[in-house]
């Protein structure tokens, strides 16, 4: 059956980019999934999705989407079932290995077949069991609807979230309570009140550890920054890795000329591929290698291994506050 259209009407053109579309609908603030399933050959497939909703109680429905384009289109195509696996606040590092590309998504992954043989993984908030009852193609997708035959819940666990392209391991809102501990006595001096000079402060503290690691994978500051950005841009297979070099010197907080001359370079030195466009070169599309991509997942894993030592004494809703509000400040709110 094909979705109802509008006979006789047509949309307007789009006035936006698709960047910017993606960052529209990253402010509707998610739970993340991992669709799994068996194929017919015994092979598992498995991928990180925030497409999910609900369509009926009765018969239970639910729904999601997936490229067109996406690798894994056909175990789920033509397959009879699959499961959507709801994650819990501690599984980001599932979710981040399940959007990765090149990556062996299921070496050590705990799970469970269900009833029809797709896989329950270990530790999840919810999991859905469904017959893949229909799909419809729109645009470059293919929405997949699932009839429920079986659903199981963790009631006292807490869902990892995803918003704005970040994930979130408590409401985003919790952490805007007020601190129990007694305030402080303000601090007249300067040098030691002054927020430019904590922040620099602080940013050395981070810092002065790193360096080290990436200075030898022969990066400077800002090609580590441009891998950093080019990773994140290719975690979500189902949407087009690269980036604009105009909209990526924004990104690595560099001017457009500078970062011109420093992407040819990296291209040069296989760490980054380049889609010209004759017409802008702003528009040039740039996206990491594989090569890049490797460089930028070890580099990223230290960073995050830091960050937990250096936030060892923090409370999880202190350290995501702390975030929150350093992201207000760099966008001048």
């Amino acid at each position: 059956m094909s979705p109802a259209r509008n006979a006789g009407h047509q949309a307007r053109p789009p006035d936006f980019s698709p960047r910017e579309f993606r960052a529209s609908l990253g402010m509707f603030a998610t739970g993340v999934t991992i669709v799994t399933a068996r194929t017919a050959s015994g092979e598992l497939a498995g991928l990180t999705a925030s497409s999910f909703n609900s369509v009926s109680l009765d018969p239970p429905l639910v729904l999601w989407s997936l490229a067109q384009a996406a690798g894994s289109m056909a175990a789920f195509a033509n397959g009879q079932h699959y499961a959507i696996n709801v994650l819990a606040a501690d599984q980001q590092a599932l979710a981040e290995r399940f959007a990765a590309r090149d990556v062996d998504r299921w070496q050590g992954v705990e799970f469970v077949e269900g009833v029809s043989g797709a896989p329950l993984l270990t530790g999840c908030v919810a999991t859905f069991e469904c017959f893949n009852r229909s799909q419809y193609t729109e645009g470059d997708h293919v929405i997949f609807v699932g009839e429920v035959e079986r659903c199981s819940r963790r009631a006292a666990a807490s869902p990892l979230l995803y918003h704005g392209g970040r994930f979130y391991t408590e409401h985003p809102l919790q952490g805007s309570q007020a601190d129990p501990s007694a305030p402080q006595a303000p601090d007249d001096r300067f040098v030691g009140s002054y927020l430019g000079y904590l922040l620099g402060q602080a940013n050395h503290a981070v810092y002065r550890d790193f360096e080290n690691a990436i200075t030898a994978q022969g990066l400077t500051h800002i090609a580590w920054r441009v891998l950093a950005v080019l990773h994140d841009a290719a975690l979500s297979p189902d949407e087009p890795a690269g980036v604009a070099i105009g909209q990526l010197a924004h990104d690595v907080l560099a001017k457009q000329p500078t970062v011109t001359k420093l992407v040819q370079r990296m291209a040069e030195e296989g760490l980054v591929a380049l889609h010209a466009d004759a017409a802008d070169q702003r528009r040039t599309l740039v996206l990491a290698t594989d090569t890049g991509q490797r460089i930028a997942a070890a580099l990223i894993a230290q960073a995050r291994e830091q960050e937990t030592t250096l936030l060892a004494r923090w409370s999880p809703r202190e350290a995501e506050t702390l975030k929150r509000h350093l992201q207000r400040l760099a966008q001048g709110r």
